[in-house]
């Protein structure tokens, strides 16, 4: 049945806009609205016309959570509800953020018109030009440098058309650098992953199954206040119903602490410690599955003790393309291949031809027996009887108890080695792909190129790529998507080539990369880069230095260029962003795949119009088909959660196994055995960067600054400027930086006292939020929500009539929370884990506060 026809009562519309004005504020998921069939048939008369109901999907974060709006005859939203379908209800929902669309389309920041910069780089000086010449001059910037292609570098965060964009300069363009920001995201759990998997694992590459959990330790992350929060925090919300229990540790007090059975604040950047300390007696009581690691796991592979090199290896007659290794039977007291043996040894040490050997596990267990609670009680504060206590009540809730599932992994310099070993615990627990531990999404589909359905010329990518630059200078381990923080290196250092043109797509690189006061002064220059280009919605920080902007469309008022599918929660969804409603009349904005298939048409490079529908009539022909989903408005793929430990095949790994110890790796950095690396191959304490320059000792006015992630501002877009969001936080006393109430008297400050936060790359001016409920050696304040002293706080626009419209940053108020990456410095060996791709560690640096 179509929704195109759905009527409310005026009851029932009264009802469902006070849910969810009421769940914004508090930032809950709203509740399921009736469907269709649930709610009465009357008619709600608006003006002269009826509500019309458009299912299209959510793009404020990542997840693409499936909603419907209601609009009315004269194009004004009036409400906004989540989808669902019969049979499927427990894998639908939505945050209170799609309440924002509301007011999204009328933000005072709105880029109205296209610009052109007037005034210098950074000063946010700009007059409106016409489609016609700012496409011009895009295509001539594009064909400048269609030789070097090399020279072109595209960035993209999100949006309706991100996917779109990043295939069309990498494919139709031809340049090789093309990223997203998610080294200064989820980069250090990434590589954390390949050590055990042999692949990279992703935010989304595994899903903690909180619905079947019987205990949960959440560290290094918050469900409840993420960036993607509806699909965890629903399934999370029913592993509370069903009495699950729950463990924190975070660096300050909030909704989660008042949840959980334990919560226990710790200094930033230790949960390594802890997690080591519980591995340690996990290990050092037996506390693991024997089965599951002589299962799934090379926990039994004998190595020699000097060189932990495999005693023998050979072809895997089980398993085609992998290799199998040396075990001690001890059912037979025999060394034997392990597809021979009948029960391989877990801790085994003896000789084999002469030479002292042991097991993967006996190795693991050496590794950390200095671990100890105590150890890391003296680190975290926290008794070492309570860090024993977890340990085993995770082992007997075994498998259905993990640590869990992280998202942001770009903290600390240590997150790499924390992720590591986290998992390691998981799967000592035999909780790695079981119900009730941690699982596989159940699957996804695959969509075609929409450069397939739609005839285009393209290319290979050409030259040497900024990765490949940095490769051959000792950054080891690039994310091949995501490597925003070298293209700042190789803005500011000009190596390997100045920039001909940065393209910029809904991505506040500025405020995303950590040492924004050098990049800002190199983004100025015109040698370093000579034209910058900016698609986006409103005016933000990177604005600022745009040569030419391009006003692009919310994801309410354009149709996607490709599908989209929802992946993080236990159901694969294929959504479709549809049009909703028109941009408002005086906003002259274009969908980021109309302008750039007219940059195409004006090179010569396809004469075909581009129509959305059909790619997504070729993208969904395997799926049920497009009419199916435009009139349920998504399609299921994959009900459920798959349980497998590798996930439903071998890994990648040279064993095919969950490798503790990883084969590869192992011989690739043998040299950092013994160090305190992100490549040690063993698991060892590593300090975070802020106590190994201090020692841990801080003085009076010395913090370290954490951004924390807020259910309201975690994507760093346009969502901060709103004036919900702003109400919303100030209600929950999160609009501003916490710090603790001992360190705040020593410093004079109290409470809504504006204060200056210095740190070696920037300075800002906060609201000081006084309070007991934070760890004494932070302040904390929610994610990007500051410009700093570096950056105008108003932007000026000559209008096509002469006339000049002033545009303030935050018109609606707010502006005084943290941003870290505007007070850092992106210092390889500190803040910059060149070990990991120079991912960031965007907290792990000291600042001073004082009273302003």
């Amino acid at each position: 049945m179509s929704n195109d026809g759905f009527k409310l009562t005026r009851r029932e519309f009264l009802k469902l806009t006070a849910a969810a004005s009421a769940a914004v504020s508090v930032g809950v998921a709203v509740p399921r609205i009736p469907s269709v069939a649930e709610l009465e048939k009357a008619e709600l008369a608006v003006g002269d016309g009826m509500i019309r109901e458009v299912t299209t999907a959510c793009l404020i974060c990542m997840q693409r959570c499936p909603i419907a709006v209601g609009v009315d005859s004269e194009g004004k939203i009036r409400y906004v509800r989540y989808l669902t379908m019969e049979g499927y209800d427990e894998f639908f929902a939505c945050c209170g953020r799609p309440q924002l669309i509301f007011e999204l389309p009328f933000l005072r920041e709105r880029i109205k018109k296209p610009l052109l910069r007037v005034g210098k780089r950074g000063e946010g000086k700009f007059k409106e030009i016409s489609w016609d010449e700012a496409l011009r001059l895009l295509t001539e910037w594009i064909k400048e440098y269609w030789d070097e292609p090399w020279r072109i570098v595209a960035m993209s965060r999100s949006g309706a058309d991100s996917g779109f964009f990043h295939t069309f300069f990498k494919s139709v363009v031809g340049t090789p650098n093309v990223t997203k920001h998610c080294d200064t995201c989820h980069t250090g759990l990434d590589w954390a992953g390949y050590f055990l998997f042999g692949k990279l694992v992703s935010p989304s590459s595994l899903i903690p199954d909180y619905a079947n959990a019987d205990l949960i330790v959440i560290m290094g992350r918050n469900p409840t206040q993420g960036i993607v929060a509806t699909a965890w925090s629903k399934l999370f919300a029913e592993s509370r119903a069903r009495k699950a229990r729950l463990i924190v540790f975070d660096v300050k007090r909030d909704r989660l602490c008042e949840l959980a059975d334990r919560c226990y604040i710790i200094p930033p950047g230790t949960d390594l410690a802890i997690v080591l300390a519980i591995m340690n007696v996990i290990l050092e009581e037996k506390l693991y599955n024997s089965e599951y690691l002589i299962k799934w796991t090379n926990a039994s592979m004998l190595v020699y003790e000097d060189t932990l090199e495999p005693v023998k290896m050979d072809v895997n007659p089980l398993q085609k393309d992998k290799l199998t290794y040396l075990v001690y039977d001890e059912a037979t007291g025999e060394y034997k291949l392990k597809p021979e043996a009948k029960k391989p040894a877990l801790e085994y040490e003896g000789e084999y031809n002469g030479r002292r050997v042991k097991t993967v596990l006996l190795v693991l267990k050496d590794a950390v027996k200095k671990y100890t609670p105590e150890w890391a009680s003296r680190i975290t504060g926290v008794p070492a009887e309570e860090i024993r206590w977890v340990a085993r009540e995770l082992a007997r809730a075994a498998p259905r108890a993990f640590i869990d599932h992280v998202y942001k992994a770009a903290r600390y310099y240590n997150e790499g080695m924390f992720n590591r070993v986290r998992m390691i615990v998981n799967v000592l627990l035999g909780s790695m792909g079981v119900k009730g531990g941690i699982a596989y999404p159940g699957g996804k589909p695959k969509f075609p190129s929409p450069f397939e359905v739609i005839p285009i010329e393209t290319r290979k990518p050409g030259g040497e790529s900024i990765p490949e630059y940095w490769k051959k200078r000792g950054v080891k381990n690039i994310h091949k998507k995501c490597f925003s923080q070298l293209v700042e290196k190789t803005v500011v250092e000009g190596k390997p080539y100045p920039i001909g043109l940065l393209i910029i797509y809904n991505e506040n690189i500025v405020s995303h990369i950590l040492g924004a006061r050098e990049f800002i002064e190199a983004l100025k220059d015109e040698n370093k880069v000579k034209h910058i280009v900016v698609i986006d919605t409103t005016f933000n920080e990177t604005v600022l230095f745009a040569d030419l902007v391009l006003p692009t469309t919310f994801f309410i008022e354009q149709d996607g260029a490709t599908l989209h599918y929802a992946k993080k929660g236990g159901l694969g969804q294929i959504v479709a962003i549809k049009k909703v409603v028109d941009p408002p009349k005086d906003v002259d904005a274009k969908p980021c795949w109309q302008i750039l298939w007219e940059v195409a048409k004006r090179l010569g490079l396809t004469k075909a119009e581009y129509d959305p529908r059909k790619v997504w009539e070729k993208q969904v022909e395997k799926y049920g088909g497009l009419k199916e989903l435009l009139e349920k408005g998504v399609i299921p793929v994959a009900k459920g959660l798959k349980y497998h430990p590798w996930g439903g095949k071998p890994l990648p790994t040279e064993t095919g196994e969950i490798e503790l110890i990883n084969v590869k790796l192992l011989r690739e950095y043998r040299e950092y055995l013994g160090k305190e690396s992100p490549l040690n191959p063993l698991p060892t304490w590593i300090p975070p960067a802020w106590m190994r320059e201090t020692g841990g000792q801080l003085a009076d006015d010395q913090f370290v600054v954490v951004d924390a992630m807020s259910a309201l501002t975690a994507t760093n877009t346009f969502m901060r400027f709103s004036g919900i969001v702003r109400d919303a936080m100030e209600k929950r006393r999160e609009y501003g930086v916490l710090i603790h109430t001992e360190r705040a008297a020593k410093l004079g400050i109290r409470d809504g006292d504006l204060v200056r936060i210095k740190g070696p790359g920037g300075e800002m001016i906060a609201k000081a939020i006084v309070t007991d409920g934070v760890h004494p050696t932070v302040i904390v304040g929610p994610h990007a929500t500051n410009f700093g002293e570096l950056l105008p706080k108003e932007v000026e626009v000559v209008k096509a009539d002469g006339s000049v419209e002033r545009v303030r940053i935050f018109a609606k108020g707010g502006g005084y929370g943290v941003n870290t990456n505007l007070l850092g410095l992106p210092v390889f060996g500190k803040t910059l884990v060149v070990e990991e791709g120079a991912r960031t560690a965007q907290c792990d640096f000291i600042v001073k506060v004082s009273k302003a």
